[in-house]
């Protein structure tokens, strides 16, 4: 499997293009304040394997993209 965040335990799927990464930080400051915004093909050292996550969040997002299809006019 891909290192990529897409198949990554602490990713959190926002919308069909990109989410946020949940790993745990060793600070106590706001959560929000540690999030950050990265792509479903982004990765980094911190990355954990979410196993059969990935083929859920995969199925989500081309549902979302076939849903926007769906809406455009021809």
């Amino acid at each position: 499997m891909n290192q990529i965040c897409m198949s990554c335990k602490f990713y959190k799927i926002e919308d069909e293009f990109s989410g946020y990464c949940k790993e745990p930080r060793n600070t106590a400051s706001d959560d929000k304040a540690d999030i950050h915004i990265v792509k479903h093909d982004d990765s980094c050292e911190k990355w954990k394997n979410c196993g059969q996550h990935y083929y859920i969040r995969l199925g989500w997002v081309k549902a979302q993209q076939k849903q926007g299809a769906d809406k455009i006019p021809q």
